[in-house]
Order: C-alpha cells, then structure tokens, then sequence
C-alpha cells in the first residue's frame, strides 16, 4: 500500500516536471519567435525622423599670454621717485611721467606708462615663445615701484608701451570641427572671444595656427587694448565658435563609407544614401551643415540598412 504511494507520488512529481519544462520551452520558443519576428519588422518599417534647421555653439576657455612692445625708461639722476598715478595710464608725448627729486621725466611718445616691472621685460618676445608646443614660461604680476622709492641713476623707474599698437595673444585651444572650420577661413581667419569683464564677443584675428595631437597653438590680434592688462602678461577669455545654420540628428542617422558621413534620405517610400558634412556635436549626436535640409525625413538607425547596388541605391524595404 505504501509502496502503491509512493509511485504515485514520484508519477505527479514526473507529470509537474515535465508540464513546466514544456511550458518552459514553449515560453521560450514564444519569445524567440517574436524576438525574429519585431527584429525584421524593425528592419521593415525602420523609424523614420525629421530633419530641423538649428545652429550649433561651441565655447571652450582660453588661457595664454599676452604680448606687446615696451621700453624700459630709466633715471637720469639719483634721487626719490615720485609719480603721480599708481595704475597703468595713457600719457601724450612731452607730459610728466615721474619725478627725481622734483626733476621731471617726460614722455618721449604717446604711451602707456606703468611704473611697475615683472622681470620680463626685453626678454618676453614673440622668437622666443611661439615656435614649440613647451608650456609657457613662469611669470610674475607686476611689482609697482613704491612712490618715495630711492634709486640711483639708470635704474628703471617703469615701462613705456607705445600707443597705437595691437595687443597680442599666444594660447594653446583644444581641437574641435568647429573651431578648424574657423581656421580654415583663408581669406580672414579669426575666432570670437569673450572676456569676463566685456561680457561681449569680440573678433580676434588668426595671424598664425599650428597643431599637435589633439591642441592647437594660436598667435591673435586682439581686438581691444586697455592699459590694466598690463599689470599682468596673463590672459583669460571664452572661444565662441558657431555655425549658424544646420540640422542636429541622433549620431545614429549618420555612417560612415569609405571615408564619408551619409544618411538615408526618404524620399516617397525609397531611402537613397546622401553624403553629408558635418561633425559629431556630442556623444550622442551628429550636427550637419551640408547635405540636408529643413524637412528632409532621415532613417533613425541607418546602420541597420544595407547598399545594394553602385549607385548608392538602398534597398526598397516597404
């Protein structure tokens, strides 16, 4: 009786075990079945989207160096050094730039005059700091020559900037497409830069541009030239780049053959492969400045289709 149990017991275990195990193969084969079947319908009907006009902004911080031509000026005679502004200031030819002992020193040009000194001064020249990619040489701020100062005769008393003259700017920038095509501009190479005081984007001139790895080392004429920048031969700003007009996909709309970027185009219910140019924008997108215009309807996954004929024909594939 026992033993007429027990095999009843072990024929219901059986019979679960296999009811699950073909549930199990069932859900599986299921599973598989419409894994092949969305797969092909992903393919089928691939996920069409739509192209629209945006521009494209790029900002990366600028720090460099500034250079300009100075002169030394030099006392005449021992004596107390006594100036009448602390701050880097304009002076016209003949006005008083110090004194010695109540003797005056004049201005030999119009300039800028700054009784200060950083220890750069004849040795800050543009032979010596553009031709490597070394970083840039230590530096200090000005040091102002105390007023009542006692100074024997030919020690400097300060430097003369001679105005009019263009402020320059030597500066190592990250590489990106955006600021290339800036570069690329043969006719007048420039970038847009903003300082934290202006606020405002001003033109810098590209006068040269050389690249090593992913940096790119520029030397600018910069657009402005306020007598406090020389208290330091430090300088910082925001690169502005920008390209007006263009469209922004998904980088997934984009591939590349034989070297160059191309989308599928929808054009009534065939995709036609069109080269395009442009850049990735970020990680996740492509910005497009040729090839594509306001409206134009792009496949989503364009990786997912394949060429089938020289023509650059796709596959009719609805």
């Amino acid at each position: 009786m026992n033993s007429s149990k027990r095999m009843r017991r072990i024929q219901r275990k059986i019979q679960q075990i296999l009811y699950f195990s073909i549930l199990t193969f069932i859900l599986f084969l299921g599973y598989h079945v419409y894994s092949t079947w969305y797969e092909n319908y992903k393919l089928s009907h691939p996920q069409i989207i739509e192209a629209i006009t945006t521009s494209y902004n790029e900002e990366q911080p600028l720090e460099g160096i500034l250079l300009w031509n100075e002169q030394l000026i030099y006392a005449p005679q021992d004596g107390i050094l006594t100036y009448p502004s602390p701050r880097p200031r304009m002076t016209s030819k003949g006005e008083m730039l110090a004194a010695l002992d109540g003797r005056a020193v004049y201005a030999p040009y119009p300039a800028y005059f700054y009784p200060a000194l950083d220890g750069q001064e004849g040795n800050w020249v543009y032979p010596k700091l553009w031709p490597d990619f070394a970083p840039f040489p230590e530096f200090n701020n000005a040091s102002l020559i105390e007023n009542g100062t006692h100074l024997h005769r030919g020690d400097p008393i300060g430097k003369l900037v001679p105005q009019p003259q263009t402020l320059r700017c030597i500066a190592y920038l990250d590489r990106s497409p955006s600021l290339e095509r800036a570069l690329r501009n043969k006719e007048n190479p420039s970038i847009r830069i903003k300082t934290e005081n202006e606020g405002k984007e001003r033109k810098a001139e590209v006068v040269a541009a050389k690249v090593s790895g992913q940096k790119i080392k520029v030397y600018l004429r910069l657009p402005f030239f306020p007598p406090n920048v020389l208290k330091s031969r430090a300088f910082t700003a925001t690169v502005v780049t920008a390209i007006e007009q263009g469209v922004m996909v998904p980088d997934t709309a984009v591939i590349t053959r034989e070297g160059k970027n191309m989308v599928y185009l929808v054009q009534g219910n065939s995709p036609t492969l069109q080269i395009v140019e442009g850049f990735p924008a970020d990680d996740q997108n492509f910005f497009i400045e040729k090839g594509v215009q306001q409206g134009s309807r792009l496949i989503l996954n364009a990786d997912t289709l394949n060429l089938t004929n020289k023509d650059n024909d796709a596959e009719r594939i609805w």
